[in-house]
């Protein structure tokens, strides 16, 4: 009787594994992992806060090569783009705080957390510094045995829907009211267009 404990394998374990991994090559997973949503309104966050950047880069330049007299539009659109960027930059940095209260349940899961952690570093940080190349060597050993987390970007609808809210937003912190809110935003189709 003592012996029996002994006797258990591991079968399970190892189907999981390969499981993810035929799951994983067919580009379908378990939504049921709480790491998985977590990574896909991080890297949504990501790719709006990386758009409103962009937009907002644009018109800065527009800015400065009008010299003294920019356009009014063109001012106000500029102070709701830097902020309607730091709020989707703090919309990220949300998700991030979360990570920790975030369970995996697959090893996919446990993936899907170290692409945060990664990604996150590419925006603080020297990535060569340590523990960076240490974590990244683990994500592609988990990947190798497990496989990737298989996202695709945000729908084009939802980062303009996202954009518009930052904007919004934005507006209403800078006090330049609604009507500044409904400005088009200059160049952010092409922007949109470009990640896709």
């Amino acid at each position: 009787m003592a012996d029996s404990d002994n006797t258990t394998t591991l079968p399970s374990v190892t189907q999981q594994r390969s499981d993810d991994r035929a799951a994983n090559r067919c580009g379908q997973f378990d939504d049921a992992d709480p790491a998985f949503a977590l990574l896909r309104d991080w890297l949504r966050a990501q790719h709006v806060s990386r758009v409103l950047c962009r937009l907002q880069q644009r018109l800065e330049t527009r800015i400065l090569r009008a010299g003294c007299a920019p356009p009014m539009d063109v001012k106000a659109g500029y102070s709701i783009a830097y902020q309607a960027e730091v709020e989707a930059a703090t919309a990220a940095l949300k998700v991030q705080d979360r990570l920790p209260r975030t369970p995996a349940h697959s090893l996919l899961g446990v993936v899907a957390k170290l692409e945060i952690i990664v990604g996150a570093d590419r925006d603080i940080d020297d990535p060569t510094d340590f523990p960076w190349p240490h974590i990244e060597s683990i994500l592609r050993d988990l990947k190798e045995v497990a496989g990737s987390v298989p996202l695709e970007g945000p729908d084009r609808s939802i980062v303009q829907a996202d954009c518009r809210r930052y904007q919004a937003i934005a507006a209403d912190l800078t006090g330049l009211g609604k009507d500044a809110a409904d400005l088009p935003l200059v160049g952010y189709r092409a922007l949109v267009s470009d990640r896709e």
